[in-house]
């Protein structure tokens, strides 16, 4: 849709889309620099040199070279990531609202911000724990939900209007059901499914599997071994667009919808016919995503400290500095659980993991070099 909008262009029309990212991106990094110098009294000269990585790392592969949806959603997820912190640090309805309606504009760019509806529950979880009075609270958890109705309804309509169906987008189904035929052995029994029709489907899917080899280091999964859950984890990551076109293949005569309620019923059968597996290899994937075994247990140390602070310390004792690396840290296991529910590693998906990380390596670097008080 906003591309459409820019239709008028013609053949400029890819010229004024890049700019318009490159625009919308580079304010959104200037109102980035005035909240990081302003709340957490960050020197200059780090957040400059966070910004020629983000410029390197993400814009130039997200926003100025190519027309993705982390054009709009980048700048986007900034604001509202800082918008969030000024909601942990104070009640503010107003803010509220502001943090609700862009949380919903967001979502309906990328289904991958779904995520943000579990951070409204630790926001609310929050005020409760910081004496907040009930009404007030109960004023936000209408916004929230009036607003995640709305957005639902929105989302529904599109689809109405593309697809002649009131439903959400169906992609849930086709994103399960790789990991699920991945980890789904050729000596192990199929369960029993809900019709003869997705029984066939699955085994059409998973003899062409088995042909071309696509899964054999999935048997190493019945060890719990970190090195196996590698191993796997590498084949099923380099595979992942094939088992994705092999579903597609067998599929190819349904309707959007179709496919994706027959591959949501697969997923869940297989996954449930294999638990412990599918549950395990998720988990691995989201420390994969998170950065790996020392990144998440880095973040885990921080956590800890932080739990006992949270229900034994004053809590005006907590300040901007501490809601940006918690808040931070909460995006960035909330966005990497999220895809490693669906995905194989995709990096437009972790953009904007990797700018709260060079975030708060300034942060942490400000604090040790630059800090006079050190």
């Amino acid at each position: 849709m906003f591309i459409w909008i820019f239709h008028w262009a013609g053949n400029y029309q890819f010229k004024f889309v890049v700019w318009t990212h490159a625009i919308i991106t580079f304010s959104s990094l200037l109102y980035a620099r005035r909240w990081l110098k302003t709340r957490l009294k960050i020197n200059d000269f780090l957040i400059f040199i966070v910004f020629c990585i983000v410029t390197v790392t993400i814009l130039f592969h997200f926003q100025l070279m190519l027309i993705g949806a982390e054009g709009l959603t980048f700048p986007f997820f900034i604001w509202i990531f800082f918008l969030l912190i000024e909601c942990f640090n104070k009640f503010d309805l107003k803010k509220i609202l502001y943090l609700s309606i862009w949380v919903s504009v967001i979502i309906l760019t990328r289904l991958q911000f779904y995520y943000f509806y579990g951070i409204y529950i630790v926001l609310i979880l929050w005020y409760f724990l910081k004496g907040v009075p009930i009404k007030k609270v109960g004023s936000a958890v209408i916004i929230f939900l009036a607003l995640a109705l709305l957005t639902g309804i929105i989302g529904r309509s599109y689809q109405y209007i593309k697809f002649g169906v009131y439903s959400t987008e169906p992609a849930t189904g086709k994103l399960l059901i790789v990991q699920a035929l991945y980890l789904t052995k050729s000596d192990s029994p199929l369960p029993d499914f809900r019709t003869k029709n997705e029984r066939q489907y699955a085994e059409n899917m998973l003899s062409m599997i088995y042909e071309n080899k696509l899964n054999k280091e999935a048997s190493l999964l019945l060890s719990t071994k970190p090195s196996y859950y590698e191993l796997a984890y590498e084949e099923y990551n380099k595979n992942y667009i094939a088992i994705n076109d092999i579903v597609s293949k067998v599929l190819s005569n349904l309707t959007p919808y179709q496919f994706n309620e027959i591959t949501q019923d697969i997923s869940k059968t297989l996954f449930f016919n294999n638990p412990k597996e599918n549950f395990l290899f998720i988990l691995w994937k989201f420390i994969v995503f998170i950065g790996g075994i020392p990144l998440f247990l880095f973040f885990l140390i921080i956590v800890s400290a932080c739990i006992p602070a949270m229900f034994f310390c004053k809590k005006n004792k907590f300040c901007y500095v501490h809601f940006f690396v918690l808040v931070s840290i909460l995006v960035i296991f909330l966005n990497a659980a999220t895809v490693s529910l669906f995905e194989a590693y995709t990096s437009p998906y972790f953009c904007y993991s990797q700018f709260l990380l060079y975030c708060l390596a300034a942060l942490f670097s400000d604090r040790l070099f630059f800090n006079k008080e050190t």
